[in-house]
């Protein structure tokens, strides 16, 4: 049965249990108990579990993952796993050839779409754009401080206003992406594929993401033309996450 986008974003979030969550609210003396077996490398797989469970059952912890037949850490690990594909099956139509990419990198755009919290596309206006579709010098009128002032510009203001505090209402072809920020496990999630090891997301966006991307992909536009896969990535968060911020720049 096909499941609702917003239903797999629920499960998604359900699958994301953590196995430690019970033993890092212990206090002492029990957390140093069921640590010794789970830090024990000669501990049986049996044992582990076992003492998971106790951990939970102890902090009165409930396992959030829907009919979960296998307990153990492999189980939990298997099932994430699966949410995670279905997730970055979802991508795909959107990125042709995004299933190629790396795991580390596919795992990152999944929870920057689904998972994370307040995730913001910090975009632009795409000037040559704006001025092709809307007529020429209409980015420059209602743009600049002297031609705002002037009343025969009013109708352009307040079209190029609406263009900036309400972007999610207008085509993606007018914007691109500056950067993508949000919070996961926190962290940002493309700060974790920044290749400077700078940890910065921007860096992470472009030439972790964007970068291999080009590598991969099936569609050609997407190398020949940066702003298609920026608005490719705005389009996806509209549909697959529209409580995402929008934040024009300029």
């Amino acid at each position: 049965m096909k499941i609702t986008r917003k239903q797999l974003r629920q499960l998604i979030n359900e699958a994301m249990y953590d196995p430690m969550h019970g033993i890092k609210s212990l206090e002492e003396p029990y957390r140093g108990k069921i640590m010794s077996v789970l830090g024990d490398p000669d501990a049986s797989p049996e044992d582990r579990t076992q003492f998971h469970q106790l951990a939970d059952t102890v902090t009165d912890y409930k396992d959030p993952r829907p009919d979960m037949p296998d307990d153990s850490i492999a189980g939990v690990k298997a099932q994430q796993a699966g949410y995670l594909a279905n997730a970055a099956a979802e991508i795909e139509p959107y990125l042709p050839g995004f299933l190629n990419l790396p795991k580390d990198i596919i795992d990152v755009v999944v929870e920057f779409v689904f998972l994370s919290k307040n995730p913001v596309l910090h975009i632009q206006l795409e000037e040559d754009m704006v001025e092709h579709e809307l007529g020429e010098d209409v980015y420059h009128r209602g743009s600049h401080f002297q031609e705002i002032q002037k009343p025969e510009n009013a109708e352009i203001v307040a079209m190029m206003d609406d263009m900036r505090e309400n972007s999610k209402a207008h085509d993606v072809k007018f914007y691109y992406i500056y950067s993508a920020n949000a919070s996961y496990n926190g962290s940002d999630p493309f700060a974790r594929i920044d290749p400077s090891g700078m940890g910065d997301a921007q860096t992470g966006y472009f030439e972790g993401f964007y970068e291999k991307y080009t590598q991969v992909t099936t569609a050609q536009k997407y190398v020949i033309d940066p702003y298609s896969f920026d608005q490719a990535f705005i389009k996806i968060m509209r549909d697959l996450r529209p409580d995402h911020e929008e934040e024009v720049l300029n």
